[in-house]
Formats: structure tokens, C-alpha cells, sequence
């Protein structure tokens, strides 16, 4: 593993680190300080994503980027050397390792959660004062079960891990459009509550609201339905807009519109604009110049 370049945000805390791995594939890890008491680092899963998310901008180059899953051996070189570089050992925090970065973790579960128990066994009680993960998922169709497997390894190796649920849409029809390899969203909201009652872990929606798309007052209306009663926080997330793309952000006014509906019906929520625009560090955000200078591209 090779350090390529370090960058650091404009806006915020957040520092970029890109990669290259032996077999010459590019990797981005992110480090996040919101200065909130914890250090956040943000790893890849994969290499690529096939997921094909039509908001995602690694998605515009997924046949051209070699695809991959990410082994922990590899994880825990980069986790080590953003930690030493930082130097945050000098002042030990709470450790939050995020599994939000390039990749489908769902397709990579069993190399996550090797990666989760050797990060633990490195820095519990040696380094940190405590060790947490998360894990950003849309739960892919095709490989659903993983998550129940997923769910099982963690509640096995008593493993703190926070799930958030990339669910982003109300419509199965205009979600399949948008995430055509995601599960439907009834299904996906049950398997959620089921990892909850099986780990005790926490649990989160994520919902990017997009401009005239899933914005609506009839969305607000179906998510707060579909939501009210089962004790499952969301966060809405300022979207993070393409050049391929002729969507934009929802206002603040149209936010406000479910806000309403959720406080009514004491639904937990807050609204989120993630760190690490300028840089690409934020969920779906990569810098493209980097995956095409550097990466296998299969020019066939």
C-alpha cells in the first residue's frame, strides 16, 4: 500500500488520503474531526461499486474501474497509517471506523467484519478508550442474505456496529430507477428492525432529498407511515449534486415539509450536509481524476 497524496478540505477538518494498492488499484480513505470527542476514519469496502446508484459518481465510471473486494489485512495498513500519520495517538478519542466509503460492504461482509475484529484486537483498550463501527448499506437484491449473515457475525463477536440504511426513496418504482440492484423498501426497513432486536446495535435511515424527486409532500407523507412506531432514527442528507446529472438539492422549505410530518409523529431525525465536499471524502463523492490516472481501466 502506497500513499499517493493527501488532501486537505477548505470547509472543514477533513483530510483525504488516496491510495494505491499492490496490485495498482486506487483506494480513498477519509479522515473526518467534527469535534464532536472522536476521530473518524472512512474506509472503502471495494475497490469499485457495482451497486450502479444513478446519484452516485463512481457510478458514471464502473465499467471502466476494476472491481474488487477490499481484505482486512489491507483495511487495517490503511486505518494504521492514517492514525500514525495524524498522529492521534498523542490525544486518544473515541474511534468510529466507518464503512461509508467506496463499495457495497454487504458484498464484502465476512472480509468487514474480519476487518472490524482485528481493528478492535489493535486498538481496544491499547490505543482508543473505545473502538465503534458503522456501516452504510442499500442492501443489494441480489445478495440480501449476506446481511442476515452480516447481523449474525456481529451479534457473535459482540461487535458495536451502528447500520445505516441507504434507503433514500418512498416508491419502489422510482428507487429501483435511481438504485436498480437495491431490495424493495419494506423489506429493506424490516431487515433493519431485525438487525436491531438481534444486536441491541443502533440503527439509522439515510434520506438524500433531491430536488422534485423524493421531495414531495406525498413522500414526507408515505416515509413518515412507513416509519412512525418503529423507533428508527433518520437523517436527511444534503445531496451531493453531478455534472452528469441535471438534479439538484431540495431547499430548506421542502425539508422543513417532513420535518412537520416527523415531529408530529415523534419520529427522531436531523438534518446533515456531510464533511468533506471540496475533497470527495462525503458518501458517493470520490475524486475521478485520481480512479482514471491510477486504476486498471478496461478499455475493451
Amino acid at each position: 500500500m502506497r500513499l499517493l497524496e493527501k488532501i486537505f478540505s477548505k470547509a472543514d477538518k477533513t483530510i483525504k488520503f488516496i491510495f494505491l494498492t499492490e496490485d495498482n488499484l486506487v483506494i480513498e480513505l477519509s479522515y473526518i474531526n467534527k469535534d464532536d470527542g472522536k476521530d473518524i476514519i472512512c474506509v472503502p469496502s471495494q475497490t469499485s461499486c457495482k451497486m450502479r446508484c444513478k446519484f452516485c459518481h463512481i457510478t458514471d465510471a464502473t465499467d471502466k474501474l476494476v472491481n474488487r473486494n477490499l481484505k482486512s489485512p489491507e483495511l487495517v495498513e490503511a486505518v494504521n497509517f492514517v492514525y500514525n500519520d495524524l498522529k492521534l495517538g498523542a490525544n486518544p478519542k473515541v474511534l468510529l471506523i466507518s464503512y461509508m466509503g467506496c463499495g457495497e460492504p454487504i458484498l464484502n461482509y465476512d472480509n468487514i467484519v474480519s476487518n472490524m475484529i482485528d481493528l478492535r484486537s489493535i486498538y481496544q483498550d491499547v490505543k482508543v478508550p473505545l473502538i465503534r463501527f458503522a456501516i452504510a448499506t442499500s442492501l443489494p437484491r441480489a445478495a440480501h442474505l449476506n446481511f442476515f449473515r452480516l447481523t449474525d457475525e456481529i451479534n457473535k463477536h459482540k461487535l458495536p456496529v451502528k447500520v445505516h440504511l441507504s434507503l433514500h426513496y418512498t416508491i419502489d418504482l422510482i428507487r429501483k430507477e435511481w438504485m436498480p440492484h437495491s431490495l424493495d423498501i419494506l423489506p429493506s426497513i424490516v431487515a433493519l428492525e431485525f438487525y436491531k432486536k438481534m444486536t441491541k446495535n443502533s440503527v439509522e435511515i439515510h434520506y438524500t432529498l433531491i430536488d422534485n424527486v423524493n421531495d414531495t409532500e406525498q413522500d414526507a407523507i408515505l416515509l413518515t407511515e412507513m416509519l412512525k412506531n418503529r423507533g428508527i432514527p433518520v437523517k436527511f442528507l444534503f445531496y451531493n449534486e453531478k455534472s452528469t446529472l441535471e438534479f439538484h438539492a431540495s431547499s430548506r422549505e421542502k425539508l422543513k415539509i417532513f420535518r412537520n410530518y416527523f415531529e408530529k409523529n415523534g419520529i427522531d431525525h436531523e438534518y446533515y450536509i456531510p464533511p468533506g465536499l471540496d475533497v470527495g471524502a462525503s458518501c458517493g463523492q470520490f475524486l475521478m481524476d485520481y480512479y482514471y490516472k491510477y486504476n486498471i481501466i478496461d478499455n475493451r
